[in-house]
């Protein structure tokens, strides 16, 4: 249709004579239309390219944002997950700081038994021996051999003390084969093949410082027992009899301090005065033997008693409790139980 009207003649131009006039009218008429039809072809191509860039632009800005956006979000998860590694090392990286630090104080902990219990050995000796001498001193200024001997209670803190050294010296010096110590259990990580290998340390050293520990135990009790028993020598042991329950025969008189039965004063001879002399003899020779008779009475009864059977008793109550802890040792009732921590024995501490 357009392109009918374009080949039309104009109105107020001359129609074409010739052939030839027409020729060249109706060429010139379609070069115009065709450069006009081209024209707005390319009017219409400028139109849709500039549509399409358009879009073009506005699909390459969109994706440009997306990208961005894309692009601030994995950022913002790298720094996420870059911040959440770190912590985690940090954490990971305290947590083994804290298990190497724990393992190392229990580790020094249990090296520093060993030392603790051959101390607490030493002091045993040592403090057994020093009170040994002291109380040999005060003996020395107490008694003697022939005015004043030391009674057979006397023998009870030298006793006791003695198996206090001994117990001691026993524990340090008497060297016996110990228990076997596992091997470290096998584990899945770091830490827990740390906390096995300090576990087996732990166990090793108890088996060093606890295979004799009853034999130390026995020690403390003897110088306890010992350190109670120094007064003994210095005492008297209770009497069977009190002054009151004594029960004079006839013709006897009760001392009011002592207790004793003491022979009665003897009469005046009577008689006539021929036999004076007599009489006054032998009135003398009977307050000489009352008298004699009485005093070797008082002297009886201030003397030590025989105090062997309680010397003998507490000797042997004494020594009961000393080897008591060896005893139940040697039954399996050294331990009613052990405490631990994370699985690791800590009788090193407390024993």
């Amino acid at each position: 249709m357009r392109s009918s009207r374009l080949l039309r003649r104009p109105p107020g131009l001359p129609r074409p004579a010739t052939k030839e006039e027409r020729t060249a009218f109706y060429a010139a008429r379609i070069a115009i239309a065709t450069r006009k039809y081209e024209a707005d072809l390319a009017e219409e191509a400028a139109v849709a390219t500039a549509a399409r860039a358009e879009l073009a632009a506005v699909a390459t800005a969109d994706r440009a944002e997306q990208a961005a956006v894309l692009a601030a979000d994995r950022a913002e998860q790298a720094a996420v997950l870059a911040a959440d590694r770190a912590e985690g090392k940090a954490d990971l990286d305290a947590d083994r700081a804290s298990a190497a630090a724990f393992s190392d104080g229990i580790i020094a902990v249990a090296k520093g038994g060993i030392d603790r219990a051959r101390a607490s050995a030493e002091f045993v000796q040592k403090g057994a021996t020093a009170i040994f001498a002291l109380y040999t001193g005060a003996l020395t200024l107490a008694f003697s051999v022939t005015d004043n001997p030391l009674p057979a209670r006397g023998i009870l803190p030298s006793l006791f003390l003695g198996f206090a050294i001994l117990l001691a010296t026993a524990y340090l010096a008497f060297l016996t084969r110990g228990n076997k110590v596992k091997d470290p259990a096998d584990a899945a990580g770091t830490p827990q093949a740390q906390l096995n290998r300090t576990r087996t340390f732990v166990e090793w050293t108890n088996t060093s410082v606890l295979h004799r520990a009853p034999l130390l135990r026995c020690a403390v009790v003897a110088l306890g027992i010992g350190v109670v028993s120094l007064p003994a020598p210095f005492l008297t042991p209770p009497s069977h009899q009190t002054v009151a329950s004594i029960v004079c025969a006839a013709g006897q008189e009760k001392d009011p301090t002592t207790g004793v039965c003491l022979a009665a004063w003897p009469a005046v001879p009577t008689g006539t005065a021929a036999d004076a002399a007599l009489r006054q003899k032998l009135y003398e020779a009977q307050l000489a033997e009352v008298t004699a008779s009485r005093a070797a009475a008082r002297s009886g009864a201030t003397a030590a008693p025989d105090d062997t059977a309680w010397v003998v008793g507490a000797a042997g109550v004494g020594l009961l409790l000393i080897f008591l802890p060896l005893l139940l040792a040697a039954v399996g009732l050294k331990r009613p139980g052990r405490m631990s921590f994370g699985g690791i024995p800590i009788s090193f501490i407390n024993e």
